[in-house]
C-alpha cells in the first residue's frame, strides 16, 4: 500500500516539476539541477532508484560517510520547490540544491590585519550579507575632518564648521578625523584601513572652534543642521557631567524625525550621569577591551545601553596617515554603534528618505538585541555584534494567525509554510516553516536577500490546506503582524490542489483513528467528515 500510494503522489510531482521547460536563463544560487538527498535509513536500494527515477534524476555522486546521494535533474527545475516535494514524502530525511558558496568578504586594505576590533564585533558576517546603503548618512558631530584624507575623502560630504561659522569643518585637533575614520574609512580600496560599514556617506559637523571651545549653542544648531540634511544616525562622541536639557530637547526631536543617536557614556570609570548619552534618547556607549571587559576609563552601569571595543582601535588621522589609539576612550567606541546603525539602516527602510521613529527604533532593537553579554554585566545590553544585527534585520517575522475551514482539533505542532514571492508573481524567493500554538498563532522569520527586502506578495498554507495569497506585504524588519487567514483544507500531499490524489489518500487511511494527516478535521479519525470535505472543495488550487 505504502509503494502504491507513493507513486501515485509522486507521478504528479513530475508532471508539475518537468512538464514544460521555461525560456528564461537561470542565475540561481546553486549548482542548475542539483541538489542533495539523504533518505530515511530503513529504504531499500530499490525504493530509492524508484524516487530518483520517477523525478528523471540521474545520481552523479554519493558520500557513503553520511549517506547523501548527488543527484542531477533537469537544469531548468525549480529545484527547492522539488526538495519540499520530497521532504513531504516521507521517506526524505533532508533534500536541499548544491548551494554555492563564497569566501567570507574581507576588505583589501592593507591595515585591515590590525582592526581586530572589527573582528570581535564579527563585521566580516556581516559584510556577507549586506554591506550598507551609498545613499545614507551618518552625521559625525565633533572637532570637524581632515577632508583631504586619502581614505576618507571619497565618503565625505561637504558639512559645515558651527565653531567658527563658516563651511571649512577642518580638524585641529585630530579627534573628530580619527572618530571618523572609525564609522566611515574608505573600505576595500586598497587603502589604509575599513570601517564598520563600507557603504554610506559622512557629514562632519564641527562642533568646536580652532581653539578647543565648544559652546551649546553651537550644538543645538549642529543637531538642526545634521537632521535638515537628511541624516539617518547622529554621533556624538562629546558630552559633560552637567545635565543638558536643552541638548536632550534637539535630540528628541532629531529622534522623531527618524534620527538614531549615538553618544558616548563618559570616561569617569565609574555610573554618574554623562550627558546627553544619559537620556533615553541616546544609545549610551561604553567602551571595552578586545577580551569584552571594560575598558579602565570607562563609565558603565545599567544606563548605559551597549559597549563597544575600543581598547585597541587604529584609526586615521589628522597628518592624512593613521594612529592607534589603546585608552579606551568611549569616544572611539561610539562611532562602531553610529557605523552599526549607518549600515542596518537601509535594512529597515524603504529609501534614504523613509526617515521616522518606527525606522529608527527598529535599528535601535536590532543593536541591543543582538548584543553579547559581557563579564560582570556592566551595561544593560552588552557588546555589538554587527553580523548578528544583519543576519537578524534580514530575517523577517511574519506573524498571525490561521483557522482553517470545518477544523476541531488543536492547531498545536501544525506546521505553517510562508513563501514570498514577487508582487503578481508566481516565483517563490524565500519560504520558512514553522508551527503553530494550539489557537493557531504563528510566528515564522523568513531570512530575505538584501535585494529581495520590499513589497512582496506572501502565499501562505498550513499542512494539509492550499495556500492563500497575501498580496503587498512590506517584508522588511521588524516583520509583519495581523495576518489572519481561513485555509482551505483537503491538499493532503502539499501540492497545492485538492485532487484525485488526495481523495485516494484518504480512501486509503479510511477507519484509522490514529493522528494523521488524512484526518483533516482534526477530530482523531478518518472518516466521512474526512472524505466529504475533500469531495466537497474538490478540484480547487491554492491562491
Amino acid at each position: 500500500m505504502r509503494k502504491g500510494w507513493f507513486v501515485i503522489v509522486l507521478a504528479g510531482l513530475l508532471v508539475s516539476l518537468f512538464g514544460q521547460e521555461p525560456s528564461r536563463t537561470l542565475t540561481p544560487n546553486y549548482a542548475p539541477g542539483q541538489l542533495i538527498v539523504q533518505f530515511r535509513p530503513e529504504l531499500t536500494p530499490g525504493e530509492r532508484a524508484m524516487l530518483r527515477t520517477l523525478v528523471n534524476a540521474q545520481l552523479f555522486g554519493y558520500n557513503d560517510w553520511l549517506d547523501f546521494e548527488y543527484w542531477q535533474v533537469s537544469p531548468y527545475a525549480d529545484v527547492p520547490a522539488l526538495c519540499e516535494q520530497l521532504k513531504r514524502t516521507g521517506w526524505v530525511l533532508q533534500a536541499d540544491p548544491n548551494y554555492q558558496l563564497e569566501l567570507a568578504w574581507e576588505p583589501n586594505d592593507p591595515r585591515w590585519s590590525q582592526q581586530d576590533a572589527l573582528r570581535v564585533i564579527r563585521c566580516p558576517l556581516g559584510w556577507d550579507y549586506w554591506r550598507g546603503g551609498p545613499n545614507f548618512i551618518a552625521g559625525i558631530l565633533d572637532t570637524g575632518v581632515l577632508h583631504t584624507h586619502p581614505d576618507l575623502q571619497a565618503r565625505l560630504l561637504s558639512g559645515w564648521d558651527f565653531g567658527n561659522d563658516d563651511d571649512d569643518p577642518s580638524d585641529p585637533f585630530g579627534h573628530g578625523t580619527f572618530v571618523t575614520g572609525i564609522a566611515g574609512a574608505v573600505t576595500n580600496n586598497g587603502v589604509g584601513i575599513a570601517a564598520v560599514s563600507p557603504e554610506g556617506k559622512i557629514l562632519p559637523v564641527k562642533v568646536f572652534t580652532d581653539a578647543g571651545q565648544g559652546f551649546l549653542t553651537d550644538i543645538l544648531d549642529a543637531i538642526a543642521y545634521a537632521v535638515d540634511q537628511g541624516v539617518h544616525v547622529i554621533n556624538l562622541s562629546l558630552g559633560s557631567n552637567n545635565p543638558l536639557p536643552e541638548m536632550n530637547t534637539a535630540l528628541q526631536a532629531a529622534w522623531n524625525a527618524g534620527v538614531v543617536v549615538v553618544a558616548a557614556a563618559g570616561n569617569n570609570n565609574n555610573t554618574s550621569p554623562f550627558y546627553p548619552a544619559y537620556y533615553p534618547v541616546c544609545i549610551a556607549v561604553a567602551a571595552s577591551n578586545l577580551d569584552d571587559t571594560k575598558s579602565s576609563v570607562s563609565t558603565y552601569g545599567s544606563w548605559v545601553d551597549v559597549t563597544a571595543p575600543s581598547g585597541d582601535v587604529t584609526s586615521t588621522n589628522r597628518s592624512g596617515g593613521y594612529s592607534r589609539n589603546t585608552n579606551g576612550y568611549t569616544s572611539y567606541a561610539a562611532p562602531f554603534v553610529t557605523a552599526q546603525a549607518l549600515l542596518l539602516y537601509p535594512l529597515v527602510a524603504d529609501s534614504p528618505t523613509d526617515r521616522s521613529v518606527a525606522r529608527a527604533q527598529a535599528v535601535r532593537e536590532l543593536i541591543e538585541s543582538t548584543a553579547v553579554p559581557v563579564p560582570g554585566n556592566y551595561v544593560a545590553y552588552g557588546r555589538i555584534d554587527v553580523g548578528a544585527s544583519v543576519l537578524k534585520a534580514l530575517t523577517v517575522p511574519v506573524r498571525g494567525r490561521i483557522t482553517i475551514a470545518g477544523y476541531v482539533g488543536s492547531y498545536a505542532g501544525k506546521s505553517v509554510e510562508v513563501f514570498v514571492r514577487p508582487l503578481n508573481g508566481s516565483t517563490t524567493l524565500a519560504s520558512a516553516t514553522g508551527n503553530a500554538d494550539s489557537t493557531g498563532n504563528f510566528d515564522i522569520g523568513v531570512f530575505l536577500e538584501p535585494n529581495q527586502l520590499g513589497y512582496r506578495d506572501l502565499a501562505i498554507r498550513a499542512q494539509g490546506t492550499l495556500t492563500k495569497r497575501v498580496p503587498n506585504v512590506r517584508m522588511r524588519y521588524p516583520g509583519v503582524s495581523g495576518v489572519n487567514l481561513t485555509l482551505i483544507p483537503g491538499d493532503i500531499n502539499g501540492d497545492n490542489a485538492i485532487d484525485d490524489a488526495d481523495l485516494l489518500a484518504v480512501l486509503f487511511a479510511f477507519g484509522q483513528t490514529s493522528t494523521r494527516p488524512e484526518d483533516i478535521n482534526g477530530d482523531g479519525a478518518v472518516d466521512d467528515a474526512d472524505l466529504l470535505t475533500v469531495l466537497f472543495n474538490f478540484g480547487q488550487t491554492g491562491e
